[in-house]
């Protein structure tokens, strides 16, 4: 059935704020802007099962209620629905007001269950469009929804939509866009094993629920993730005999930026009083009221501090759900000073917290109803935690850094409903941290009848300047868990559920100190055909260069090869000389004790001419060159070749032609 979500535009300004009885409240949870805004895409399943695992269409519900809380301006959002192909993309657009949101979801709504499923493509088109269309200044998120798994036709499609899948995951990953993933698994057939692995890969949630009426749930505790809001569950009851159910709630000082209301069921009046005792009756309201079929979510801006009352009226009998949505700016940010030097033991820093709203500091006045505690951890030692002072203008403690290490430091403030958490920082004292060298790429070829496992080594993506031996974790990873283990410094793979995947790695030293770096992995099936085929080529080759080196091995000396030894006091030994009919004469075959080569690996090579070519197993010096082959004329000029470019232990080399002519020759 048609639902029409929304049914005014919102004009007045107020605002509400439960803070009284259990609430939850989550803070910097997703890296969040100053401004609390995100680029969003909402990535809808549609297949045909659709139709069997949510018959009555709670998930758009579930959907219009996510956007509905949407803070008024702001916000980008995105949609696309798919089955095995895309059947409906909204790009990127403002979702600023009540009938660009009441657009999006209906949109959404009005495409029929029907297909099959394409999770890779749905993916790689959220990708694609938040990359083209997305506000460069917001973080970007996906919020994915399926009942199922990658099902199509055939195997080609198949290995195409787990392509893109992967190609997704990669990218979401470089570019830092999480994505959070919901199973409907109503009749037991999802695989939410690939929805989960989505969600790990990129740092996003995941969810699985059982029946579609537990969707509400979920998108409501994504809601309060993403955008750090206050979720209160009011009451969910029967309307008494008297029809009417009261509450109250106050609304603190500071922070509070929306207030929704959702009701749930079917209300038939409501009314609000705010602190100054002014009534406002649902004909006031109506104008800023979004109403849909089965809910109407009050939605007010610029709140009101203190004391506020509600009454809602219904049939006795009939069922409420009231949520109440606080849509909060308040975020801790933390400093220390001196930064970004390295420290002696015994120094030492003052750390302070600032609360910010809307990224602009608070008054020194808000600051009474919280408090902050200071956690510090490595410097060779545990875990402590240290209760933080008000200094007039924020949270400061002055932390002495007693030993040589490397600390991190994080607070959390708390006070007023709020528990706001900082982002960590470092502290380096008297220490070499690791140091990032590069990525590492690694393709594995997937043979037929074989483990395929590979071993990749992870030591070149971070050196150690103090010489200490580095751990090292796995911090996301495109493969699932199973598939991959550390073993040292090696990552070790022994399954691939993507034909291509991306790791965040951390290598820490044994003071704690760490660094980060990637590590890629690619995959080639090779087919039994594919197999066949490069074997194949594999004999050709060998064939061609086993030709090669024979006709090189017949090729005749027309002449004597010599050689003369020279050490590095300036001592030149007794020459030595070989003649041989063709091929190879090693040089090992003439006296030679330390001439800082390995002889039985150089040799002079033949080639049927009035010259040799002297071939040597390392890169050496000589005919004014750096080079492992020298040109050696036929006229007896001699070739100083050393190991080092000073000549300072090396041989001469010479080789006296027969035949006649010019020794020319050319490379």
């Amino acid at each position: 059935m048609k639902r029409t979500l929304f049914l005014k535009t919102m004009a007045l300004s107020l605002c509400l704020l439960f803070i009284s009885g259990a609430f939850c409240a989550v803070s910097g949870a997703e890296g969040r802007a100053a401004s609390n805004r995100y680029n969003i895409v909402l990535v809808v399943d549609s297949s045909g099962s659709m139709a069997r695992t949510d018959g009555l269409g709670l998930r758009f519900s579930a959907i219009g209620k996510f956007v509905a809380l949407l803070a008024e301006k702001g916000n980008k959002v995105g949609a696309v629905v798919f089955n095995d192909g895309i059947v409906l993309q909204l790009g990127m657009a403002d979702a600023d007001g009540i009938l660009a949101k009441q657009s999006i979801v209906e949109q959404v709504e009005g495409i029929a269950p029907g297909g099959d499923t394409n999770i890779g493509k749905g993916l790689q088109t959220a990708v694609s469009m938040l990359n083209a269309g997305g506000n460069p200044g917001l973080p970007s998120l996906i919020l994915l929804l399926s009942d199922g798994n990658t099902d199509l036709p055939t195997a080609e499609e198949v290995a195409q939509s787990l392509e893109d899948k992967a190609d997704a995951i990669q990218k979401a990953m470089e570019l830092g866009y999480k994505i959070h993933a919901i199973s409907l698994n109503a009749d037991g057939s999802a695989n939410s094993a690939e929805l989960m692995q989505v969600a790990n890969a990129t740092g996003g949630q995941f969810r699985e629920v059982k029946k579609a009426a537990d969707l509400d749930g979920v998108f409501k505790l994504y809601y309060a993730l993403i955008y750090n809001a206050i979720v209160h569950d009011d009451t969910s009851e029967a309307f008494p005999a008297s029809g009417e159910i009261t509450g109250s709630f106050e609304i603190p000082s500071v922070g509070v930026e929306e207030v929704n209301i959702v009701l749930s069921g079917a209300a038939e009046d409501y009314s609000l009083e705010n602190p100054a005792g002014r009534a406002y009756s649902k004909a006031d309201i109506a104008s800023f009221a979004y109403t849909a079929e089965t809910y109407t979510i009050i939605k007010m801006t610029s709140p009101e501090p203190g004391l506020w009352k509600y009454s809602v009226k219904g049939v006795p009998g009939s069922r409420i759900q009231i949520d109440i949505v606080y849509n909060t700016n308040l975020s801790a940010e933390i400093a220390s000073s001196p930064a970004g030097v390295t420290h002696l033991a015994g120094d030492s820093v003052t750390i302070s917290v600032a609360i910010k709203e809307s990224g602009t500091a608070i008054a020194s006045d808000k600051y009474s109803g919280f408090k902050s505690v200071l956690t510090v951890a490595g410097g060779r030692g545990g875990m402590q935690s240290f209760d933080m002072g008000f200094s007039g203008a924020s949270f400061e403690y002055r932390l002495v850094l007693e030993k040589s290490g490397f600390y991190t430091v994080k607070a959390e403030v708390a006070g007023e409903g709020y528990l706001l958490q900082t982002e960590e920082i470092a502290l380096n004292v008297d220490s070499n941290p690791p140091v990032f060298e590069k990525n590492i790429e690694h393709t594995v070829l997937l043979w037929p009848f074989s483990g395929n496992e590979a071993e990749i080594d992870l030591s070149p993506g971070v050196s150690s300047p103090s010489g200490s031996a580095l751990s090292y974790e796995a911090l996301t990873s495109a493969f699932n868990s199973g598939e991959y283990y550390l073993s040292g410094s090696t990552l070790h793979m022994t399954s691939y559920s993507l034909s291509k995947g991306m790791f965040k790695m951390r290598a820490y030293d044994q003071e704690g100190a760490y660094c980060d770096f990637d590590v890629f992995v690619r995959t080639v099936s090779i087919t039994l055909l594919g197999a066949i085929l490069l074997l194949a080529g594999l004999l050709t080759a060998l064939a061609a260069i086993g030709t090669a080196t024979w006709l090189l091995l017949q090729k005749r000396f027309y002449g004597t090869c010599c050689v003369q030894q020279f050490d590095s006091d300036g001592n030149y030994y007794e020459e030595s000389c070989r003649a041989k009919g063709r091929g190879r004469i090693k040089l090992s075959e003439f006296n030679l004790n330390s001439s800082g080569f390995d002889a039985s690996k150089c040799y002079f090579q033949a080639t049927g001419k009035r010259h040799v070519f002297l071939c040597m197993n390392e890169s050496a010096y000589g005919d004014g060159r750096k080079g492992k082959k020298f040109f050696v004329g036929g006229d007896g000029f001699e070739v100083t070749v050393s190991k080092d470019e000073f000549s300072s232990k090396g041989i001469r080399a010479r080789f006296i032609s027969k035949l006649p002519g010019s020794a020319g020759g050319s490379w």
